[in-house]
């Protein structure tokens, strides 16, 4: 937001030529809402200023609806009031196939629609009873404002929770601090705009919006101050032609005087480097001469910009100006340059890391610098598994270890001399969902207490496979499995193995003793981690395993007729039936 001294707040409103329409009684102020009772006196004051107005309302009693969503048709009446836009309040047709001539705001969607603020959206309808998101909201200020071409042509920003059409709008919108990103350096888009917001950014693009008519009237009084000069020099010149007529036809042959030449144009500084922000001064040394100056690079004459004060340098410049004074001939021209030296700033902060989440972030200038902009870390390093790219600013990479971080950025621009920049940035990298889950998996495997482990903390840990049909089991074996040696922590592959021979295990098991599931393929073994099965042998070791477990329905818990194996059966010794079989051959 322009900083604003809260002591002179009220008397820079008094500026704001809004238009006030009063009803009956008193007019509303903030204090009539008690929704508003906790704001700051600055802010208390722009609410005020559109209150009185007539540009918001209360929704009801004592309440202003500050935290309330606003719909499109709603907004259409807001636009129209700060922009100063021509309503029809008796308008009988409508543009829109949804906005019916009975509508109360037909006549301020008209005007926006007009102003080319919003054309709706889309196959001929507004939906004015629709939400009016934030980035939405962005655009309609940058286009009341009459800059939609910048903002299609402003670099969009990077930023997720804003739609690509919107990007560009809403980087101009910050540059111009219409509306500000959250607390999470994240603009939100896509999110529904609240009154407050509506109300702030409403304050703020009326306000920008009354210093273009200024600067408007402004350059019309100037151009007026030039035409009538003008106008004054053909006179004269007029008036000397028609003078050295009459002294042609009487004879005379007096000498016509010599015309003196204006004082080139001097200016302070005179040029040179200089900071953003410097004022140049310009005069001549004939008295009553005026300045006429460029800042294109085009030559000045009676017609460029008239010099009425201290000229503000924000960027490198180059200002050429003449000094003219009627009955003398103009100066020459002279020509002043500057360089400025645009100071680098930083991000305050990057975005939120997660430990083993790819992440993309990005420590690019947000403006200022002259050409190529370089990073590079100055104090501290990088977080485990990220990089720094120095020409682009980016940082990407997956963060391997949770925890606090600190180090500081610097950028360098190719000015001579180069101005730098440094940022300290602080934060903690939040521990994997993950990471977490397979540590509570480990320490239920040593202790033997699987309270909290369900199938969501497998999934949880990337880990597939695990059912209810299966929890209790694999739990079972993961405690056991390296009995009595307990190798503890194991990692996720280890675990996500032990779990998928569990699964094939149970299968195998289930198939033989009782008929269940189809009959195992060589994979079936291969995952089952049971080896020696090839596509050559599977036939006839499944013919020998069937005769161990007895036939379906015969392994019960102790194996079938004159078998060796049982649905309860063990890896160890199903491999061991395997190998029988091989030796016999």
């Amino acid at each position: 937001m322009r900083k604003k001294i809260v002591g002179l707040l009220m008397a820079v409103l008094l500026c704001f030529h809004f238009s006030v329409s009063f009803a009956a009684g008193a007019a509303k102020t903030s204090a009539d809402f008690k929704d508003l009772k906790d704001l700051d006196a600055a802010t208390k004051a722009k609410f005020d200023a559109l209150i009185s107005a007539g540009v918001f309302e209360g929704v009801g009693g004592d309440r202003f609806g500050i935290g309330d969503e606003m719909n499109r048709a709603q907004f259409a009446k807001v636009a129209a009031k700060i922009f100063d836009l021509n309503v029809e309040k008796n308008s009988t047709t409508s543009s829109f196939n949804d906005v019916s001539t009975d509508n109360w705001a037909l006549g301020y969607i008209e005007a926006v629609a007009k102003a080319g603020i919003t054309d709706g959206v889309g196959n001929g309808n507004f939906n004015p009873a629709g939400d009016v998101t934030k980035e939405q909201l962005a655009t309609f200020f940058v286009r009341g404002l009459g800059m939609g071409g910048a903002g299609k042509a402003t670099p969009g920003v990077n930023d997720s929770t804003v739609s690509d059409w919107a990007k560009g709008y809403v980087a101009l919108a910050l540059q111009l601090k219409l509306l500000d990103n959250g607390a999470d350096g994240k603009f939100g888009g896509q999110t529904n705009a609240t009154r407050d917001l509506l109300v702030l950014g409403a304050y703020e693009a009326k306000g920008q919006y009354e210093d273009q008519i200024e600067q408007k009237r402004k350059e019309e009084e100037e151009k007026k101050k030039e035409e009538e000069l003008k106008k004054a020099e053909e006179e004269k010149k007029k008036q000397e032609e028609e003078k050295k007529k009459q002294q042609g036809q009487s004879g005379s042959s007096s000498p016509q005087p010599v015309q003196a030449t204006v004082e080139t144009p001097t200016a302070l500084p005179a040029g040179g480097a200089v900071t953003s922000g410097t004022q140049v001064t310009l005069t001549s040394a004939t008295a009553s001469a005026a300045v006429y100056y460029t800042t294109d690079l085009s030559e000045p004459t009676t017609s460029s910009t008239p010099y009425t004060g201290p000229i503000i340098l924000t960027g490198s410049t180059t200002i050429k100006a003449i000094a003219v004074k009627p009955g003398s001939k103009n100066s020459s021209v002279a020509r002043f340059e500057y360089t400025v030296a645009m100071p680098i700033v930083l991000p305050d902060t990057i975005s939120p890391l997660t430990e083993d989440q790819p992440y993309t972030g990005s420590v690019a200038k947000l403006s200022g610098g002259t050409g190529v902009v370089t990073y590079a870390v100055t104090n501290g390093v990088l977080p485990a598994g990220l990089t720094l790219d120095p020409s682009t600013g980016a940082i990407t990479g997956t963060p391997s270890e949770s925890g606090a971080y600190q180090f500081t950025i610097g950028a360098t621009d190719s000015a001579t001399p180069p101005a730098t920049a440094t940022m300290p940035y602080t934060g903690n990298i939040t521990p994997s969902l993950s990471r977490t889950s397979l540590d509570l998996i480990n320490q239920a495997s040593a202790s033997g207490d699987w309270d909290e482990v369900t199938v969501t903390t497998f999934a949880d840990a990337g880990i597939t496979g695990v059912t209810s049909e299966y929890l209790y089991g694999i739990q079972g074996i993961l405690q056991d499995y390296d009995y009595p040696s307990r190798a503890q922590p194991k990692t996720k592959s280890q675990i996500q193995t032990i779990v998928t021979e569990t699964i094939y295990l149970t299968a195998i098991n289930n198939y033989f003793a009782y008929g269940y599931g189809t009959e195992p393929d060589k994979a079936s073994f291969d995952l089952a981690g049971l080896v020696g099965v090839t596509d050559l042998n599977l036939a006839g070791i499944n013919m020998y395993l069937q005769s161990q477990y007895g036939g379906f329905g015969g392994g019960g818990m102790g194996g079938g007729i004159g078998g060796s194996l049982s649905a309860g059966s063990t890896k160890q010794q199903i491999q061991a039936a395997i190998d029988d079989y091989l030796n016999s051959l």
